[in-house]
Order: C-alpha cells, then sequence, then structure tokens
C-alpha cells in the first residue's frame, strides 16, 4: 500500500510540474513526494478501485489523464466528467455517447452504451429484437445469444456524489480491460452508462466541498465542507428532487432518461445513493411487506439472488452492509422502483456518504475513496450477477409481459377513460405523460356517459387495460386505499388523473370495441387558437378556464395592457356569435388602452398562438345577459411582482416548486429574497409574499403584517400559515398533531416506530370542496378537487363562512394511506382560507397546492391567489 501512495503521490507531482519528467530536480521530487505521501488525505490510486487480477490498455485514457487528478482526491466536477466520457467515446471502439438532453442549466446529459464492437455495428437490431420481449403479442423465444441490457445508474442526489465518481471507475474498465470474463461481458451484454442523473446538483456540491478543501483533510462533521449552505446540492436547479421525478416527468432530466430508458428496457437496472455517515452499506431487496402490488413476488426473489453477489464481494474486503429493511418498492416513481414496474430489477444501493472528503462516524473516519470503491464493487456485483443470471433475466422480462398482458385482459376494469374537463393544455399534457412511459391511449370514438359524466369525442382518451403496459397504467390511474403494509418510506398515492384535476372513470361494462378509437402513435400538437382580430375590435376577452391563461394575463399586464377580470357572468355578442362568459375571464378594453392598437392586437395573438387561449373581439359592449363591459363587476388587476422567500429554516422543496411553477409554466419572474437579510429588504417593491412551510422569526412578523395592512398580498403555507396567525395577520385555528406517547396503555419500546409512522402523513390524496365563486376557483370546472396532504396540522374552518375557499370532506379520502386518527382530525377542516387585513389579503394554505411540480388541479388555486388576490373583497370579520 505505501508503494502504491509513493506511485501515486510521484503522478500527482508529474502533473502538477510543467518541467520534463527527465529535468525533474531529484532532490526537489523527493520532498515534495515525501510531502505528499506522508499528508493526511493522499488519495488513492486507480488499482484500489480496480479488480487486482486485470491487464488494461495501455492506450485508453484513466480517468486521471484526463481530469487531472486521481479518483477521489478531488470531488470531480461535472465538466471534467464529461471531458472525460468523451475521451472515452473517441478513444474507445466498444463505447457510444448520446446526449439525450440538456438541464435547467444547459448541462449535457449523457448516456454511454457500451459493448463489443461487433455489437455495436448491430446495435439497432440488438434492441430492436430485446424490445419484443416486452410485446406479447409478438411471438418470439428468448435465444441463446440474446445479449442482456444492464442500465448504471449514478447519483440522482447532487450531494451523493461516490456513485459519479464511480462511474469513470466502471467507464474506464470497460473500455481498456482484457481478461476474459470483461470481454464475455461486452459479447453477452449491452451495458448502458448514466453517469450523473443531477448534472447542476452534482456540480453545485463538488464546487462546495472543493472550495473548502484544505491540504490536510478535516473529519470534523462540524467543519463547513462538511455542512452545507441552504438548500444543498441534493436537488436540481429549481431544488427539486429527481428521484421522485421518473413517473411524474416534470423536469428534462427526467424526460431524457426515461425516453432512454422506453428506448432499451433494460433488464437489470442500479440506483446508487449516499445515506448518513454513520451507517454502512444497503443494498435492496427492501422490507419484504412494502412492495408495490403491481410488482410480482418473483422481482424480490431475484433481487435477493442478486444481492448474494454483492455480499459476496463486500464481505471479500471487510465491508459491512444491510439489507431487507428500511427502504421499500412502493413508490413507482422511483429511480429503483420505476424498473420494477417494467420487467426489469432494479436496485436501490445506499453508501454511507462521507459527504466532503473526509468525515468521522461511528465506524471511524469514512474517507471518500472508500464510498467509491463501494459503488464500484457493487457495479461490478450486478454485472457479474446479471451475466451468471442472463437467460433468466430475460426470460422474466418476457414472462413479466406475457402475465400483465393477461392480467389486463381478466381485469374487472376493462380500461379507464380521462377527459379533458374543458382545459385541452392539462389534458395535453396529462396524454403526454402516458405516451412517454410507453402506456397505450386511444382516442373516444364516440361520445358516453360514464358515472353521470359526460365524454366526448375529441376531448377525451381511453386507456385498455389489456395491454403490455397494464401494471404501469393501473399504478397510474388506482385508488388504493388498503395496503399490506401501513409504513412508507415516501408517498401512499400519486394517482396520476386525480392530480391533474381530470375527470376519469373506470370502464366496466361501458367499455367496448365500439367506444375504443383509433390507438394514439405519438402526442398530436397542442391546439393553437387564433385570435379573431382581423380588424380592431371593442374589446377582446379570453376565457380563465384554460391552464395557461395565467400566462396569457401575465404577458398582457407585462406589456402595459390595460387588463379587467369579469368577477360575474355575462354574455355577449362577438364575431364568433354570442358567446358566454364565466367569472376570471380576462378582458381587454380598446378605448382605454395606452399603447396602440396594433401592438395590443399583436400581443393578443401571441397569447393565442403560445398560451393556448381563444380570443374573442366583442361587437358590442351591452351584454345580452349578466354584466356589461363598462360594469363595476369588471375588476381592475395589475402587475404581480412576485418575491418569495428562501433560506435556512424554510423548506426548500416547497420554495423550488413555487418558483418551478411560476418561473417555467407562467414566465413569471420571481424575487428570492433571503431569510436572513429580510430585514434590510423593501417589500413596498412587491406586490405578492409567498411564504412556504417553514420556520419564520416574530421580527419578521412585524415587517410583513405592516405590509399586508398597506395592500400586499400574502400566500403563507403550512406552518407559515399558522405562524401568520399567531401573528395576527390572519384569523385562523391550527391544531398540533397527535402526540403518539399520550395515553395510558401501556406500548412495548419496539411498538414505537410503528406507531409514530402510523401518525405521519406521508402523502395521500383527499377530496376538497372548492368554492368556485371565488376568485380562488375562478377557471376550477368542478367544486370538487382532489388535494395532496402530507401533512398532521389541522386549519380550522374561518368563523367567517364566506372566508374557507377550499375545504376537506367529511370522508376526504381518495387514494393512499392516513390514519382512522388523522382522518378524523381532518375531515371537514381548511385546506385554504382568505381573508383581508386592511389593504391587503392573506392567502392561508395547510396543504401543498404544488407538490413536486405535478399537482396541475391545485396550483391553479394557487396562481389565481397571484393573478386575483389583489381583488378578493372583504367580507366582514
Amino acid at each position: 500500500m505505501m508503494f502504491d501512495r509513493i506511485a501515486a503521490g510521484f503522478r500527482r507531482i508529474l502533473r502538477a510540474t510543467a518541467v520534463p519528467r527527465v529535468g525533474l530536480c531529484p532532490v526537489a521530487a523527493c520532498s515534495v513526494l515525501l510531502l505528499l505521501c506522508t499528508a493526511p488525505g493522499v488519495a488513492e490510486p486507480l488499482e484500489y478501485y480496480l479488480p487486482g487480477d486485470v491487464q488494461y490498455d495501455d492506450s485508453i485514457p484513466t480517468p486521471a489523464d484526463i481530469i487531472g487528478h486521481d479518483v477521489g482526491e478531488w470531488h470531480v466536477t461535472h465538466d471534467r466528467l464529461v471531458q472525460y466520457m468523451r475521451t472515452l467515446a473517441e478513444r474507445s471502439d466498444r463505447i457510444t455517447l448520446t446526449e439525450t438532453g440538456r438541464t435547467y442549466q444547459d448541462r449535457p446529459l449523457l448516456l454511454l452504451t457500451i459493448s463489443a464492437p461487433a455489437n455495436l455495428e448491430r446495435i439497432d437490431d440488438i434492441r430492436s429484437r430485446h424490445l419484443a420481449l416486452s410485446d406479447p403479442r409478438r411471438p418470439m423465444k428468448v435465444k441463446d445469444d440474446m445479449p442482456l441490457v444492464a442500465w448504471l445508474g449514478y447519483s440522482v442526489h447532487g450531494n451523493e456524489p461516490s456513485g459519479a465518481n464511480a462511474a469513470m471507475i466502471m467507464a474506464y474498465h470497460l473500455a481498456a480491460a482484457t481478461d476474459e470474463w470483461t470481454l464475455r461481458l461486452l459479447d453477452e451484454s449491452v451495458i448502458l452508462l448514466d453517469p450523473v442523473l443531477n448534472p447542476d446538483g452534482f456540480n453545485r456540491f463538488a464546487n462546495w466541498v472543493n472550495t473548502h478543501r484544505g491540504r490536510v483533510l478535516v473529519s470534523d462533521r462540524q467543519s463547513r465542507e462538511l455542512n452545507e449552505a441552504w438548500p444543498n446540492s441534493r436537488t436540481n436547479h429549481y431544488w427539486f428532487d429527481l428521484n421522485r421525478d421518473w413517473l411524474l416527468l416534470v423536469h428534462p432530466e427526467s424526460r431524457a432518461r426515461v425516453r432512454e430508458f422506453q428506448r432499451w428496457r433494460p433488464n437489470v437496472q442500479t440506483d446508487h445513493h449516499e445515506m448518513s455517515t454513520d451507517m454502512t452499506f444497503f443494498f435492496q431487496p427492501g422490507t419484504p411487506t412494502r412492495s408495490h402490488p403491481m410488482i410480482p413476488r418473483r422481482n424480490q426473489e431475484l433481487t435477493l439472488k442478486i444481492g448474494r453477489y454483492h455480499a459476496e464481494a463486500f464481505d471479500g474486503v471487510g465491508q459491512l452492509y444491510f439489507t431487507r429493511e428500511r427502504y421499500d418498492d412502493f413508490n413507482l416513481g422511483k429511480g429503483s422502483t420505476y424498473p420494477d414496474v417494467h420487467g426489469a430489477i432494479g436496485i436501490l444501493f445506499e453508501q454511507a456518504g462521507s459527504r466532503g472528503h473526509l468525515q468521522e462516524s461511528q465506524h471511524g473516519d469514512l474517507a471518500f475513496p472508500v464510498t467509491i470503491r463501494n459503488q464500484v464493487l457493487t457495479s461490478f456485483s450486478t454485472l457479474r450477477a446479471a451475466l451468471d443470471m442472463r437467460g433468466e433475466l430475460l426470460q422474466y422480462q418476457r414472462e413479466f409481459y406475457q402475465t400483465a398482458y393477461q392480467e389486463g385482459g381478466k381485469d374487472p376494469a376493462r380500461g379507464w377513460i380521462v377527459g379533458d374537463d374543458g382545459d385541452p393544455a392539462r389534458a395535453h399534457d396529462f396524454v403526454g405523460v402516458l405516451l412517454q412511459h410507453g402506456i397505450e391511449v386511444h382516442l373516444l370514438k364516440r361520445d358516453i356517459k360514464v358515472g353521470g359524466h359526460p365524454y366526448r369525442k375529441g376531448n377525451a382518451w381511453i386507456v385498455p387495460a389489456e395491454q403490455p403496459q397494464y401494471r404501469l397504467a393501473r399504478g397510474i390511474f388506482e385508488t388504493r386505499t388498503e395496503f399490506e403494509d401501513t409504513t412508507f418510506y415516501d408517498v401512499s398515492a400519486w394517482t396520476l388523473p386525480l392530480a391533474y384535476g381530470l375527470p376519469r372513470a373506470e370502464l366496466r361494462r361501458q367499455y367496448a370495441q365500439r367506444i375504443l378509437g383509433k390507438r394514439l402513435e405519438s402526442l398530436p400538437d397542442a391546439p393553437e387558437p387564433v385570435a379573431s382580430n382581423d380588424e380592431p375590435a371593442l374589446a377582446y376577452l379570453f376565457d380563465w378556464g384554460t391552464y395557461y391563461a395565467p400566462r396569457a394575463l401575465h404577458r398582457l399586464l407585462q406589456a402595459g395592457v390595460v387588463v379587467r377580470a369579469a368577477s360575474e357572468p355575462l354574455t355577449l355578442q362577438t364575431r364568433d356569435g354570442n358567446r358566454q362568459f364565466d367569472p376570471g375571464a380576462v378582458l381587454v378594453p380598446m378605448g382605454i388602452q395606452k399603447l396602440e392598437a396594433a401592438r395590443v392586437i399583436e400581443l393578443l395573438d401571441e397569447a393565442a398562438r403560445e398560451d393556448g387561449v381563444r380570443v374573442h373581439a366583442a361587437v358590442t359592449g351591452l351584454a345580452e345577459a349578466g354584466v356589461d363591459i363598462g360594469s363595476p363587476s369588471m375588476k381592475a388587476l395589475r402587475l404581480p411582482r412576485v418575491a418569495l422567500v428562501v433560506g435556512t429554516g424554510v423548506s426548500a422543496s416547497e420554495a423550488g416548486e413555487v418558483w418551478h411553477l411560476l418561473d417555467q409554466r407562467f414566465h413569471m419572474p420571481v424575487s428570492l429574497l433571503d431569510v436572513g437579510a429580510f430585514s434590510g429588504r423593501d417589500l413596498s417593491r412587491y406586490t405578492h409574499l409567498v411564504l412556504v412551510d417553514g420556520s419564520y422569526s416574530k421580527e419578521m412578523a412585524g415587517k410583513v403584517g405592516a405590509w399586508v395592512r398597506d395592500g400586499g398580498v400574502l400566500l403563507a403555507g403550512k406552518r407559515a400559515a399558522s405562524w401568520a396567525a399567531e401573528h395576527d395577520m390572519a384569523k385562523a385555528e391550527f391544531k398540533s398533531a397527535l402526540n403518539v406517547t399520550e395515553g395510558e396503555d401501556r406500548r412495548d419500546y419496539a411498538d414505537y416506530r410503528p406507531d409514530s409512522e402510523l401518525q405521519l402523513l406521508r402523502g395521500a390524496i383527499l377530496m376538497a370542496d372548492l368554492d368556485t365563486t371565488h376568485p380562488l376557483g375562478w377557471g376550477v370546472p368542478r367544486r370538487d378537487l382532489p388535494v395532496f396532504c402530507n401533512r398532521t396540522q389541522v386549519m380550522q374552518p374561518a368563523k367567517n363562512r364566506y372566508q374557507t375557499v377550499a375545504r376537506l370532506a367529511d370522508q376526504p379520502l381518495l387514494s393512499g394511506y392516513a390514519s382512522p386518527e388523522n382522518l378524523e382530525r381532518l375531515s371537514g377542516s381548511a385546506s385554504v382560507i382568505v381573508q383581508r387585513n386592511g389593504k391587503g389579503t392573506v392567502v392561508l394554505m395547510a396543504d401543498n397546492l404544488n407538490f413536486r411540480g405535478y399537482w396541475f388541479g391545485t396550483n391553479r388555486v394557487f396562481i389565481n391567489a397571484i393573478m386575483f388576490g389583489g381583488i378578493v373583497e372583504a367580507t366582514g370579520n
């Protein structure tokens, strides 16, 4: 080992000096070498990570040759990692590299396809034959010469960097190793290597720890290197956890990854993570009773069989590990579970994280190279298992889809129907998600009514149960409320049609070929309504019911257009005939505009084309029914200037959800105000202030309260809502969470953890009644509003009966798990309360209306609070 350290130190000297090797002063070299080799934290040589009995092709560069340091000596930055992967693809005939997409920060997303050169020459044929495994309608047998497909995925969480650093080691070995086993692996498999699933977070973390690294490594866990500043680097640019986005596909990283996954449908997929420093190493299977019912038990058996290879690898180096506890395979939208519902074996690896370069733990100081080595070991053990089990894994995938197709044909629910609810934009996005997951979707051939709700041809779609993707489709549509195990690592429900706020129903006797229309091969372009602007009109109007209407409104306000919002319904004669407009409809009266008419019409055309609104030209200001366009019921709107409070004590995920919603979906600028410097900020610059779940000070309350009374609109969620009420910005009562230690019944100590879990509301979908006559409810087509709930704090309905905008139903559970105690306390409670305070408005939200960026139903209520919060009228005390 000492010789290896000396060699590594010598290589470091050669890289660090501009003096040629033959001209290096021996005395100077020995002096520097001594310092480097005896100083703490000298990196391990490449041989530390690789099998000891393998020869490597000298023409293939090592990671150090390209990134400038040994793996594990520094945290590699994303640009250097990309440079190394591109170099390997250029130098090796075993690798092709594809850029699959770009992150929000414009970093490339890479996928390496690694196999024998002969396989790469016919890779399209191999992929086509492999995909046939997942189509039971195509007759085929698993052949002895059929390559297996393995996917190695690293570091979906940016501050779990051991995986991405291990990716360089694995890519080098697969490109350069000349041993018999590796050559056989390349002949008999295709390896897809995703070096880093979250480039933005990964680079953010590398910069943090490298910035705070000294020459002498410090393991003190209180040191700044080991304590990232808010919001830390786990997440992507908008502070989203990408490991919860496989099913939701909100972000470009996920869409690119799932597109490639569906192009290949691998047999085994690894998901390399890190956990607490004081832990050891976890590999799946997880808790046996916490696997999703749509995943066959055979999956767990094969996962356990592969697990024996991991155990053997770790036993060989004395590494501690555990399995079959803590983690689960329930949420289909996580990286290790999504493959399981595709006939693959998804494997979660959790390595105790050094986080920085060195950190003290209960097992002794944990060095960064050790964490990388363990990820390398499990990468190799996975590939060894997969190669040995090749025929078994290929056959399992074939049988998975055969049985899925059969089960779909026997399901009493012959399929599912979903309608657009008058909002083609939301439905368009939802159907797009289904298609990206390879789910078969058909047009509705004729109008039908199911459960009293009409579904119309051209505005509804059918998802048949009898299809290869039956298990995933059921997992997306079902509303499951009964569970074998009621402990969840993550959410217990994610029913997508409920999240999108779209009407949906199971098709039983109603289902027949006579209503099943053409299958969608791809998502058609979203409709692009055009404005009726051939000639200037008296006024223009568009409905508020389409999802991107707020973006159109903001576009107009930002350009200086004078805009009004209808607070009452009206029927008006337009060039398209008589049209009824509901509350929330946007009015652009041309006679009072300061901008030239041509510019206003140009902006309306852009809104119609890019935001999907239908613009109507009014022939007269006199209504056929309802209020006239000059009525006081037409409320003047102002341009929102939004500030979002962020920083220590604030929920980064919920803040990121607001930032993403306003910035990406509605193209609205958002000022991010750090809570630590809040006292020095001038709030008069802003019309709206958003406080998500978090901890806020008493000193801050005085300033915010005065700003609200002076006309500001405050949106406060969860703990921020109770904080606002506590400091007299609003009148609302809150109940605290249950205390599981209360009560006289004696309980065993072993029951404490499961009892505690039962009281947590990890994430269920509840039904709320939304007041659609309230400005926050405008444009929402139905009063029934599914709400995502992951809290135990209860907000009581307002004493003023006009102020509770959304109230949970008396029997609210739609999907997921909530304990009977929590359901009893939540039933009938308030979800959203709106009150006037002086000249301003306070919006209290007990629930997160923007959860994970895919709750299109409830985030309409949130954006309404931004656009219309200032025109809410006082309704008394």
